[in-house]
């Protein structure tokens, strides 16, 4: 067991080893440079400058900005700058040259007045599980004397709920408009999520209801690591580090939930062969299906035809094992209070 510990810490700092690349080869090119230019000028931006007489597109029409995207923000610039960047990706695609990316993003085509459609349609599915996950807690909590300690691991759980709400709320904004603003609020709130997941986790794993002075100590201890993290990001911006944050507390989630998985197992296979499907194989379930979605991320995957990335599917698979996260948390915390459990299919 000892050496399965050592593995997942292996893994953990190989992953913080990794590096994040935002090259932007698109809007490095001249003929992009070019276009924005041109269509400043043609449509008479703020601080336009004269173009030079050989530049392509200085002949180029350039659609007028429509009424709902100057209510999302879009303004003269930030528009030729949309506009050209397919300019440019439809001249690759007729000569047969690779797609690039802008500003370190595809060059997704705005829909419904979003960005990136996909990605929203599927960051607003996220939010749904963990709406449902919030009325099950709250209803569970409704139940629980408030002199009981082990009541604080449902307030965990909704706190989870909560932050989950919080953080695909932000994503289906920064979706649909990514501005500086909205980015730093799904950054900000991913981080949040993914903290409240872990101490959670902790929490129920390390029984730290039973000793109350050590469970408060923990929970402050995890507030002042996200302040902390705020904080780095407020001072030095980085898409790195904030990666590195995210995947290193994820991979310790899965870790105590496989741990958890495992414990159970030790305490059913005898008594409750039949809660081995709840309280077994679904976090382990959950611990693999996450994994295989969030390795969408690796290989970055867009279709300009289908308007889809690997981002976008990787929200999408989110959507389907959160529905299973929280009916477990409940299943977990009903099998301890009584381990004899009868109505625990009911959750």
């Amino acid at each position: 067991m000892l050496s399965q510990w050592k593995l997942w810490v292996c893994c953990a700092l190989l992953t913080l080893s990794f590096k994040v690349s935002r090259a932007s080869p698109g809007d490095q090119l001249d003929e992009f440079d070019d276009c924005v230019d041109a269509c400043a000028v043609a449509k008479h931006c703020p601080d336009a400058e004269a173009i030079e007489e050989d530049n392509p597109f200085k002949n180029d029409q350039f659609a007028d900005l429509g009424l709902c995207y100057k209510l999302l923000l879009w303004d003269c610039n930030s528009d030729c700058d949309y506009q050209c960047q397919h300019v440019i990706t439809n001249m690759r695609i007729q000569n047969g040259e690779e797609i690039y990316q802008f500003h370190g993003k595809w060059p997704f085509k705005r829909a419904f007045g979003t960005q990136e459609f996909y990605s929203t349609i599927f960051s607003i599915g996220n939010f749904v599980p963990h709406y449902k996950g919030f009325k099950l807690c709250r209803r569970a909590l409704r139940k629980i004397p408030r002199s009981d300690q082990s009541r604080k691991m449902l307030v965990n759980y909704l706190l989870v709920s909560v932050a989950g709400m919080l953080a695909w709320t932000s994503s289906s904004i920064f979706h649909t408009r990514d501005l500086i603003i909205t980015e730093k609020l799904d950054y900000f709130f991913a981080g949040f999520t993914v903290l409240t997941g872990f101490h959670a986790i902790f929490y129920r794993s390390m029984r730290l209801d039973l000793h109350r002075k050590t469970g408060s100590c923990f929970s402050v201890l995890v507030i002042l690591i996200f302040l902390a993290h705020i904080l780095r990001l407020y001072l030095d911006w980085s898409y790195t580090y904030n990666m590195r944050f995210n995947v290193f507390f994820g991979i310790l989630q899965h870790m105590l939930l496989v741990a958890l998985a495992l414990l159970n197992f030790q305490r059913v296979r005898s008594l409750r062969s039949d809660l081995i499907h709840d309280l077994v194989l679904v976090p382990i379930g959950l611990v693999v299906f996450t994994s295989l979605a969030m390795s969408c991320e690796l290989f970055d995957f867009f279709s300009y035809n289908f308007q889809i990335d690997s981002h976008a599917i990787w929200h999408g698979l989110t959507i389907f094992p959160s529905f299973y996260l929280y009916p477990f948390f409940l299943k977990d915390y009903i099998f301890l209070k009584s381990k004899t459990v009868v109505n625990i299919k009911e959750v």
